[in-house]
């Protein structure tokens, strides 16, 4: 299958390089002849289950009997039902939470199709439904919930699968409040969720955005030989840099103008059109830099770090779309 890679001994990554909305990696980790484990899964439902038959031979002498999702959006965990029953499913305390708080795929789907239809009209309304029918793509959702994690940790956590170390560390609230990586230390691979997106432009929905500075110095500190992204394709420290320069210029541009009294659709014109956007402007789905701004003109409001409300939400994905019909990405 396209896509699969191994990294290191016993570790493989099922890698979707462009990193767009949905095409998130997964990974898998096997301790031969004894059990294995599942980092991440997919929201769609053809992927999944391709993932799934792809990885049998692999862990034909070593069942999974653990699987980590990083975080709660569904492209990380829809997919859970491919796991076998008996699979212990572990993530952040914050994540669960997450979970149960986001619409479920069934009403994401309904939206989409929805939006699909109000894409036609003119204004904010058909600008939001036409983002949200260009987040699920072609993906097939599950027609229910699926299966939740059983088992939570707040900060850090260790599994063992055989005579192998998996080292779990929350570095959230960035992304969403439960960002959590998974360290295999024996294997110099590090599987980072959505705190890397890499040739794929970041969405901080959550933050604060101190918090993901911290989590990218942390990523580093741990001298990896390699690290998969939640978006995008496998990387090492010169990427990570990347991604921080990336937020740095994001958070210095954007709060000149938020302080100017612009809005975050028109800081957002403001700045891909600078000569400093140049070097971002490849990665895939650029027009994603105001749904940060969004987050962080919030947060600039006196406002609280949190998930967004549903009406922020709507507005930054009518901006978003609004900023691909300009013509100026």
């Amino acid at each position: 299958m396209s896509g699969l890679t191994q990294i290191g001994d016993g570790v493989w990554a099922f890698v979707r390089p462009s990193g767009g909305w949905g095409e998130a990696n997964t990974g898998l980790i096997v301790a031969p002849g004894t059990a294995s484990m599942v980092v991440d899964t997919v929201w769609d439902t053809a992927w999944a289950k391709r993932v799934a038959e792809v990885q049998q031979p692999l862990v034909a002498h070593a069942p999974i009997t653990e699987a980590v999702n990083t975080h709660s959006d569904g492209d990380h965990w829809w997919g859970n039902d491919t796991l076998p029953s008996s699979t212990r499913i572990t993530t952040s305390r914050a994540a669960l939470a997450g979970m149960h708080e986001d619409l479920p795929p069934a009403a994401l789907g309904a939206l989409a199709g929805i939006g699909g239809v109000l894409g036609a009209l003119p204004g904010p309304v058909g600008a939001a439904g036409a983002y949200v029918a260009r987040v699920r793509g072609g993906a097939r959702f599950p027609r229910r919930t699926p299966r939740l994690p059983d088992r939570t940790f707040d900060t850090r956590d260790i599994i063992d699968i055989g005579d192998r170390r998996i080292e779990l560390e929350r570095l959230g609230p960035c992304h969403t409040a439960g960002d959590l990586v998974a360290h295999v230390p024996d294997a110099g691979v590090v599987f980072a969720g959505d705190l890397l997106f890499i040739g794929s432009t970041p969405i901080l929905w959550h933050g604060p955005m101190e918090n993901w500075f911290s989590a990218l110095e942390r990523l580093i500190s741990w001298d990896a030989a390699t690290y998969v992204p939640g978006h995008g394709p496998l990387c090492g420290h010169a990427e990570i840099r990347a991604l921080r320069d990336y937020w740095a210029w994001v958070n210095d541009a954007g709060r000149d103008r938020h302080r100017a009294g612009r809005s975050p659709l028109q800081a957002a014109r403001e700045l891909v059109r600078s000569p400093e956007f140049r070097q971002w402007r490849e990665w895939e789905s650029p027009e994603r830099l105001v749904l940060s701004l969004s987050t962080l003109f919030d947060q600039w409001n006196g406002n609280p770090p949190g998930p967004p409300a549903i009406r922020r939400r709507a507005r930054a994905f009518a901006d978003a779309e609004t900023l691909l019909r300009e013509g100026i990405l």
